[in-house]
């Protein structure tokens, strides 16, 4: 994570480094949330798009780069469910969403497993788990990045695994 906005022109080294950056993580973010492939492609090339039409608003003392990403990217997913109200047809994702060529079959059986689990939780408790599990925050940033405490988190956390505990039994 060592890509940063440093004054008002964005170069094409900016760019790349903005997109190598952020990219892939905007990207896993918004599918994690949305569990919809087509859909987080469209979104996080938009969101994208945001970021660099507003680095210029970018300020460094009010908070840290992947905060203020984040947030783009967050306040992109509420707009969307605001537009749309859909509920989310998890049965409707990819077969192939979680695999590799190579251990196809091993991964699609886990594949499942992480879907049938996700479908138990509501929207704040999948992003929760994404930004615990997958990128590896700790319980202070995510709470820093959704406005609430640690303990809420911790809270919300063990409530969601409890949950996801309970579709395996």
């Amino acid at each position: 994570m060592g890509f940063s906005i440093k004054g008002d022109k964005l170069t094409k080294r900016d760019l790349d480094g903005l997109f190598n950056e952020y990219y892939p993580r905007v990207y896993n973010y918004i599918y994690y949330r949305t569990l919809n492939a087509a859909l987080a492609d469209d979104m996080v090339g938009n969101v994208m798009l945001n970021i660099v039409k507003a680095h210029g608003s970018f300020d460094a003392t009010k908070g840290n780069l992947d905060a203020w990403v984040f947030r783009i990217a967050r306040n992109a997913l509420f707009s969307h469910f605001r537009k749309t109200r859909d509920v989310v047809d998890v049965d409707s994702v990819s077969e192939t969403v979680f695999s590799y060529e190579d251990e196809q079959d091993d991964l699609d059986e886990r594949g499942n497993m992480v879907r049938d689990m996700l479908k138990v939780l509501n929207d704040e408790e999948r992003e929760l788990v994404y930004l615990k599990f997958w990128e590896e925050l700790s319980n202070k940033e995510i709470a820093a990045r959704m406005g609430m405490n640690a303990s809420t988190v911790s809270t919300k956390l063990w409530r969601a695994n409890e949950k996801m505990r309970k579709t395996q039994q």
